[in-house]
């Protein structure tokens, strides 16, 4: 049996931000991106909780947590999971990003390096200043737009095809298109803003060079071969920034792969946590 909790954190401008933990052991917390929330990474927890205590959460207007004030981005998320992190009492965790996840990731690990022990940035370049991708638009998870009239019903409301995400690509569909569909219905739930709002502040949030340069964490990136957001190209021009830094290519994979191909994504992230992890205790 895996030990597991779960409930709403009251951060200090009254927010409630959604949190679980699950196993036990050295700590480690996902932080997912703008098409999901915290049960994204439904093929991820189980495996890992079984070696650490895992954290995931959902951010601000995603999933279950509130976002009444409407202070989302990268420095309210930065507060959140630090907050977070005092709640479950952690002194040093291993932290892992996907997409706009990885702005947190590394902006926690900027804001608090010794309470970090490594960091994955999965498919982003984290605020590190080399751009979103060549193309931002369409945004990621945004359906195409619709008039809206007062006779409008449901049947008229746009929608993608079933199963259909840019952020998953098109092989999941073919492969198993009940994963593809839980995945194109995970992000359209909570009430945050547009994917459009998201890029610009993204896109306008980057990380001091001096500071990234300064960072002695053990960072791994891992890019999709078929990536068209965060190409990569830009995945290793992201990670020259960081002193301890790799980059793991996953071939045939788009923005995703942790979605798309759990077994090897978590077995890239585990064997890079335990060599972090053997580094520290040596």
């Amino acid at each position: 049996m895996i030990e597991r909790s779960e409930g709403f954190l009251s951060v200090a401008d009254g927010e409630q931000i959604w949190c679980e933990s699950a196993g036990t052991g050295p700590d480690l917390i996902f932080s997912h991106g703008l098409g999901g929330n915290a049960a994204v990474w439904y093929q991820q927890l189980p495996s890992f909780a079984q070696h650490y205590r895992v954290i995931t959460w959902d951010h601000r207007g995603f999933g279950r947590s509130t976002n009444s004030a409407g202070k989302h981005g990268p420095e309210s998320s930065i507060s959140d999971l630090l907050a977070i992190m005092d709640h479950f009492e952690v002194e040093k965790a291993h932290l892992v990003g996907q997409s706009m996840g990885g702005w947190v990731t590394l902006g926690t690990a900027l804001a608090a390096p010794d309470r970090v022990a490594s960091i994955v940035l999965a498919c982003t370049t984290g605020g590190i200043p080399v751009g979103l991708g060549p193309q931002a638009d369409p945004p990621v998870t945004s359906v195409p737009s619709v008039t809206r009239s007062a006779t409008t019903d449901l049947a008229d409301r746009a929608a993608r095809p079933l199963g259909e995400h840019p952020a998953i690509g098109g092989r999941l569909q073919s492969l198993d298109m009940a994963r593809a569909y839980l995945y194109q219905a995970l992000g359209s739930f909570g009430h945050r803003p547009a994917d459009s709002e998201f890029f610009r502040i993204l896109s306008g949030h980057t990380f001091d060079p001096d500071a990234l340069a300064g960072l002695e964490i053990p960072a791994l990136l891992i890019a999709g071969e078929l990536d068209d957001l965060m190409t990569p190209e830009r995945i290793r021009e992201a990670a020259a920034f960081l002193p301890r830094s790799e980059v793991i290519e996953m071939a045939d994979r788009g923005h995703s792969p942790y979605f798309e191909d759990p077994d090897t994504w978590n077995e890239i992230v585990g064997t890079f946590l335990k060599r972090s992890s053997d580094r520290v205790a040596a």
